[in-house]
């Protein structure tokens, strides 16, 4: 039970800020991180996310894996996601939007 307490505490964490390790290195040293940095991690998240939801998917499938634990690691990988789908979508807006600048 406490286990599963601590996997719920930990998983509403990672959700609350599903980037919250991006680029934390660089920070801690005081060299600031650059914005290509900060994709970068952010994208090796959003896949790590992603294979950990296959891979609950597929013990569940073995009969391996509790469905709720399948359930919160889709989760997870959806938001996640959803969080760069709009990340991207607001880089292509501002870059859009620096085109549009006068010269």
């Amino acid at each position: 039970m406490t286990s599963r307490l601590t996997d719920a505490i930990s998983a509403y964490k990672s959700a609350a800020n599903p980037f919250e390790s991006v680029g934390k290195s660089s920070e801690s040293e005081g060299t600031g991180t650059d914005f290509a940095s900060v994709l970068k991690d952010a994208a090796k998240v959003a896949a790590g996310d992603a294979k950990a939801a296959e891979k609950a998917s597929m013990s569940a499938i073995a009969g391996k894996a509790d469905i709720r634990e399948v359930v919160a690691a889709v989760a997870n990988a959806e938001m996640t996601l959803e969080t760069v789908v709009n990340v991207r979508d607001k880089v292509i807006n501002a870059y859009n939007e620096i085109l549009r600048m006068p010269i």
